[in-house]
């Protein structure tokens, strides 16, 4: 069985999977048998690469790091290796999180400390993917009462240009392959299904199962265009050697027909029918909650009514009548 079928692998969360997973898929095409990377990571997922890349040795360097031996608190603008320290450096879902004007530094800090790959997977600049993001933004801001972080980072800042970055690599002495990850639209509708069912009590078990479903069935069906993100694989000198390694990926790539924002706003609409029948359900609570409380005040009304006639029925009585004239008659 492959190893990327493994149940702990599948369950992750379906474009994190994306992501290392083609990253993993790569790096076993690049190297030498039963050769094993020491492997630095810039802004690393919880360290989420070590299940995809276990033969490997990973040093995630972050400004967020979650304690592990192999963590380090790092910049990567100013990354404390010495040149060429790691045969593989990798950034995913990293580069669009830094400052525009600050990319450059941390590009060229990636390919200073490599020794032979870079990988840096992220959505790239796409007026599509853009507009994809805002939708999903929205839709979580209205359905579940919250910003996303990450979302609203990649919304505030300008994506990195593709080919600007490419030219960079390239710049450095790097040759470059670049491989789709991820098919816009099938991400849309993953991403509005992925919140959507976080409002429900099992939330968390139904994206377990959605994700393990689309890993295990759709991966390489999102080697396609038009994609969300991209990665780029630059090499020093492995491309060369092995000039075929990627070919089986290559042939993989699909170009498909460009979907339009009209399509994407119909996706929209239809979960956010979720968020009508949501509307509609309070309505109904609070409708039963005021009949409740309207035969709660017809009940009061009814007991003042009785305690009134009670009080009256009193007064009348001979003896109220005798205890007014002799007490409250002095």
């Amino acid at each position: 069985m492959s190893k990327f079928l493994a149940p702990d692998l599948l369950v992750s969360p379906f474009d994190k999977y994306q992501r290392y997973r083609l990253l993993s898929e790569v790096l076993d095409r690049l190297r030498q048998p039963e050769e094993k990377f020491e492997i630095l990571e810039a802004g690393g997922f919880h360290g989420l690469s070590r299940k995809f890349l276990d033969c490997d040795l990973v040093v995630v360097a972050d400004l967020f790091c979650g304690g592990d031996s192999l963590d380090l608190l790092g910049n990567a603008e100013v990354l404390p290796f010495p040149d060429r320290s790691f045969p593989v450096v990798m950034a995913t879902d990293f580069l669009e999180h830094v400052q525009p004007e600050r990319r450059a530094a941390a590009l060229s800090e990636l390919a200073r400390t490599s020794s032979e790959l870079v990988l840096i997977s992220a959505p790239f600049q796409y007026a599509l993917a853009r507009e994809a993001e805002q939708m999903v933004f929205d839709f979580i801001q209205e359905w579940l009462g919250y910003e996303h972080k990450f979302l609203k980072e990649h919304l505030q800042l300008a994506a990195p240009d593709l080919a600007q970055t490419e030219s960079e690599l390239v710049k450095a002495g790097f040759d470059t392959v670049i491989l789709p990850n991820g098919q816009i639209e099938r991400w849309l509708l993953m991403m509005l299904a992925y919140y959507f069912f976080e409002a429900g009590p099992s939330g968390m078990e139904v994206r377990k199962e959605l994700s393990r479903f689309y890993n295990q069935h759709y991966f390489w069906e999102d080697l396609a265009e038009p994609a969300y993100r991209h990665l780029i694989v630059a090499s020093r000198t492995r491309l060369r050697e092995k000039p075929d390694a990627l070919n089986d990926l290559i042939a993989r790539k699909r170009v498909g027909v460009e979907p339009d924002y009209e399509r994407f706003r119909l996706w929209l609409e239809l979960f956010k029918t979720g968020e009508l029948s949501r509307a509609k359900a309070k309505i109904l609570d609070l409708e039963s909650e005021l009949k409740d409380k309207d035969q709660a005040l017809e009940h009061l009304r009814a007991y003042v009514l009785e305690l009134e006639d009670f009080h009256r029925k009193v007064k009348d009585s001979v003896l109220y009548r005798a205890y007014a004239k002799i007490f409250k008659g002095k």
